[in-house]
């Protein structure tokens, strides 16, 4: 499997080879590290890279990750292809919007048929004792909205959609 990501105007290409259950070549460029994984829950992972071990922590919403490595805080964004490629006027196209965790939906900001921004908050979920405001990938139409204020969603869920 091969993997590209951007940091600022800069592509990097990764190239995972699995070697055996649970162990992967990894190559970046000319670099090549063995990387061994151990899922402790869905979001919580131990990275065993090189001989030298990493715990990895990764929450997501509909607009970026939010990962931890040994403590330390990243943010990586989400973009559509088309703003990585610098096309402009693509229509975005219909998107579910979906919790990776299971949670309580503390508050909802918009109706269905209203138009939102990218970036703009549309339900307040409440998972693991931490409050998310859940966003709008893209701007558009919500075509759909399943909880409401009170509903517990499971992991999985669809929370709204966007058009």
């Amino acid at each position: 499997m091969n993997l590209s990501f951007w940091i600022g105007d800069k592509e990097f290409k990764l190239a995972f080879e699995e070697k055996s259950r649970n162990d992967i070549l990894v190559s970046l460029g000319e670099r090549k590290h063995h990387v061994s994984v151990e899922f402790l829950t869905p979001d919580k992972v131990l990275l065993n890279i090189d001989g030298k071990v990493h715990e990895v922590v990764i929450n997501s919403n509909s607009l970026s990750f939010s990962v931890y490595v040994n403590g330390r805080f990243f943010k990586i964004e989400k973009k559509p292809v088309s703003q990585i490629l610098g096309r402009e006027g693509v229509k975005p196209k219909k998107r579910d919007i979906v919790t990776s965790m299971p949670g309580r939906i503390i508050k909802v900001f918009v109706r269905e048929g209203e138009k939102v921004g990218e970036g703009q908050a549309v339900l307040v979920l409440e998972a693991m004792k931490m409050q998310n405001e859940i966003k709008s990938p893209q701007p558009g139409t919500i075509t759909k909205i399943v909880p409401k204020a009170g509903d517990s969603v499971e992991a999985g869920s669809i929370l709204f959609s966007v058009e």
